[in-house]
């Protein structure tokens, strides 16, 4: 028994599995959290073969995946690292500790603690990963589980941006708004027609052979355009510096409902919906929100939250099949008037404290914030332009 505790240089089996934890924890924090449009494409290949998924589908699934493997692999190095001590002994403290560096490493990536959803899927996949360590503690299989950890961190390591036709249809898309951006008027009209224009230059670049790939460069390049210049940091690569400039002066006189703010919420949202995914996106924009509610910011607003869910359904129904993503452009291209992407937003308060959000409204968690959120996404689904089934 002790041969399989000791290799053959005399170090602890266990020291090494502890060492190996430590780096796969750095790495965790380190590393971009696995993305859709980021994703590997042998596995996005192997899981549109095994379960004939979609594209867009099959992208989520393989992140949602490689998340997990991460995840669960938190619990199977802190199982063999316990490997000494007995399991009677040691399985309540690996199943208890387990979570907690998974919910820590993963906030730390994050830049924000995870919301409800993304809590429950850390939790779930670092117990699966620790209730598997406990299994294969006996079991030579546990190294052989270590060995093939390699290409599974290179895969997810590598993948830190998005393909680079995509990339090159964004930059192209972006540059043609800032080149006829004297075309876009100011104020609201100037909102529907930078997203027409963007929709139009796409769709007409690819053809007509792929509706949601010129949705997608439409939707990248407007996250830049209309949205925020670190959109470009997170999947693709920027258009410079020197346009940046340009781009704010566009930004100015783009407004939605007479406000400037909210057409950088919806672009931004969108854009990252694409880049990660419907739930990190919300995060994103709860976790802006809190943030402004400090003292020193604009305070929360609800406002705000339903221009950031009209972004979010925007980019999913615009590219969530060759047909929905179709329709989305007849919507956008050509429509007179332009379509309404941003539902009313009347009624909701903004500029809430952190106090006041807290002591009235119960926070994130609270009743009344639910309530307003289920209010939100009624709007939302209730606009037609973000209607998959709209002609």
């Amino acid at each position: 028994m002790n041969q399989f505790y000791r290799d053959q240089r005399g170090m602890p089996t266990a020291k090494k599995w502890a060492i190996a934890l430590a780096v796969w924890l750095l790495a965790l924090y380190l590393l971009p959290d696995p993305r859709p449009l980021s994703a590997p494409t042998w596995g996005i290949e192997l899981a549109k073969s095994l379960f004939a998924l979609s594209e867009s589908k099959a992208r989520l699934f393989t992140a949602v995946v490689f998340r997990a493997i991460g995840l669960a692999m938190i619990g199977i190095f802190l199982s063999m690292a316990l490997i000494e001590v007995p399991v009677r002994r040691s399985a309540i403290y690996i199943l208890a500790v387990t979570p907690v560096l998974a919910i820590v490493v993963k906030w730390m990536n994050f830049g924000y603690f995870p919301i409800r959803m993304q809590l429950v899927f850390i939790i779930i996949a670092s117990l699966f990963g620790a209730l598997a360590g406990l299994a294969l503690r006996k079991s030579r299989a546990a190294a052989v589980t270590g060995v093939v950890l390699v290409p599974v961190v290179l895969a997810w390591g590598m993948g830190k941006k998005v393909p680079v036709d995509l990339d090159m249809a964004a930059r192209a898309t972006g540059l043609h708004l800032l080149d006829n951006s004297d075309q876009i008027a100011s104020g609201d009209e100037a909102f529907g027609q930078v997203v027409e224009m963007a929709f139009a230059f796409a769709e007409d670049n690819s053809h007509g052979t792929d509706a949601v790939f010129a949705n997608k460069a439409a939707i990248l390049a407007l996250g830049v355009i209309v949205g925020d210049e670190k959109v470009a940091k997170v999947g693709w690569s920027d258009l410079g510096p020197a346009l940046q400039q340009q781009r704010a002066a566009l930004r100015q006189r783009i407004t939605a409902h007479g406000r400037n703010d909210l057409p950088r919420h919806f672009a931004v949202s969108a854009a990252l919906t694409l880049l990660t995914d419907e739930h990190r996106a919300l995060a994103v924009g709860i976790t802006k929100e809190l943030s402004d509610s400090q003292p020193g910011g604009s305070g929360f607003s609800f406002v705000d939250m339903v221009a950031n869910k009209a972004g979010i359904r925007f980019a999913v129904v615009a590219t969530k099949s060759q047909d929905s993503a179709r329709k989305m452009q007849m919507r956008i291209i050509g429509a007179d008037p332009p379509a309404t992407l941003i539902p009313p937003i009347d009624g909701f308060a903004e500029g809430l404290s952190s106090g006041v959000f807290e002591g009235g409204y119960g926070g994130v968690g609270g009743l009344i914030t639910r309530e307003l959120f289920k209010e939100i996404d009624q709007r939302v689904l209730a606009c037609e332009a973000l209607r998959p089934d709209s002609p």
